[in-house]
């Protein structure tokens, strides 16, 4: 945690403090103070099982094992069973169809996940086997409503998805010639995707895409950081000279809106289209955690 502490506030608007004192588990908040994400040492029984570093997202639900019970007739897998955490609120690990690891996550009134403010993350990524199929599995569960497939090229197509209005993430299919597991990636807000870029490779990230413009306006990078965790940011603002760096239907019962923060933009983020290694990504609460 003292690597990813250095990692994320050296790239990031970030600071870090102890959820509590003595506490093992850090949040990451905006200037303002605001929680944004969290981060947690992976456990000597996690890592023997060669767990890797990883973000894992949290999906909002009203009734959390209502919601875990829907997903289990639907396909998933559970990783962590509902339990209550004193101070945060009750949270589940499910593993959708295609293993895909995703929670979910019920806050307690006036717990940090729920402070309102600025987004500190604005997308909110799928990579899946079958984009179509699931879509279809968190739209079962969560109302998420689909907007038009988004032709790419190249028989490549982006979807994204969004509830009331608002888009809140996107999905495509793996293509067949990339090694890589169905996953979630989240997009952290940054005033420059270039800058943030340059500070990735400073503070020993890697870079595997960008940064790079997107459709509809704004820039993204996406990069593994210093334990090769995939992470990515998106931007507004105008691109900054960086020098280069190297590149190696109805709602079920307990549904509710999902708490990812509102995004940048109605911008598309376009996915890596190149191979990368292979790694675990997106798997305390608090939104989000490393």
């Amino acid at each position: 945690t003292t690597a990813a502490t250095f990692f994320y506030t050296s790239i990031l608007p970030w600071r870090s403090q102890p959820f509590s004192p003595g506490s093992p588990y850090l949040l990451f908040t905006a200037q303002d103070g605001r929680p944004v994400a969290g981060a947690m040492r992976l456990s000597d029984d996690a890592r023997a099982l060669g767990t890797a570093a990883h973000w894992r997202g949290y999906i909002g639900a009203a009734d959390v094992d209502a919601i875990v019970t829907q997903a289990l007739r639907q396909g998933a897998r559970v990783q962590q069973p509902a339990q209550d955490v004193p101070g945060i609120g009750r949270v589940a690990l499910l593993a959708d169809p295609d293993g895909a690891i995703f929670g979910l996550f019920r806050p307690l009134p006036n717990s940090a996940g729920g402070v309102p403010g600025e987004p500190g993350l604005a997308w909110n990524e799928l990579a899946a086997r079958n984009r179509e199929s699931a879509l279809a599995f968190y739209q079962r569960l969560f109302r998420w409503e689909l907007r038009p497939p988004i032709d790419m090229g190249g028989g490549f197509h982006y979807q994204t998805f969004g509830l009331g209005g608002q888009d809140i993430g996107g999905a495509y299919t793996i293509p067949p010639d990339r090694a890589m597991p169905p996953a979630w990636c989240p997009y952290a807000v940054s005033r420059s995707a270039d800058e943030t870029a340059a500070r990735v490779v400073a503070a020993g990230g890697q870079l595997c895409h960008g940064p790079i413009g997107v459709p509809g306006g704004g820039r993204i990078v996406q990069f593994f950081d210093s334990q090769h965790a995939m992470f990515a940011v998106h931007s507004m603002g105008v691109a900054v000279a960086a020098p280069a760096a190297p590149q190696p239907g109805k709602a079920p019962p307990g549904a509710a809106p999902a708490t990812i923060t509102k995004p940048a933009s109605k911008a598309v983020r376009k996915p890596v289209r190149r191979v990368v290694k292979k790694s675990a990504r997106s798997r305390k609460p608090v939104r989000r955690k490393k």
